[in-house]
């Protein structure tokens, strides 16, 4: 199934009433910090679209990227592991962020 045909199948107000329920956060407290009444969120779950506006609103409420995790949902990306032999002294020379060095040293 391409892109467009994935788009056409999600059930955005689905997705958010989900969301909420997870949040474990009330219809009341989600329309107070949306700016919306009760029924007008009543009404958003049984919307299959919304505005990109309100949807951006709703992804800061709840906390949860609906443009990216819902829409632009990419495949994952295989995880690819490496392993370099290496000692200490070679590894103070690798430009890496402290706590990283730290692990690669077993240090706490």
């Amino acid at each position: 199934m391409d892109f467009i045909e994935n788009i056409r199948n999600i059930h955005i107000g689905k997705i958010i009433r989900k969301k909420l329920a997870e949040k474990s956060m009330t219809v009341t407290e989600f329309a107070d910090r949306i700016h919306k009444e009760r029924t007008t969120v009543y009404d958003i779950f049984e919307r299959k679209s919304i505005d990109t506006e309100l949807l951006i609103e709703i992804s800061k409420v709840l906390d949860y990227d609906f443009l990216h995790n819902v829409y632009y949902e990419e495949e994952p990306s295989p995880t690819v592991f490496i392993a370099i032999k290496t000692n200490e002294d070679e590894i103070k020379n690798i430009d890496l962020p402290e706590g990283f060095i730290r692990l690669l040293k077993n240090k706490k």
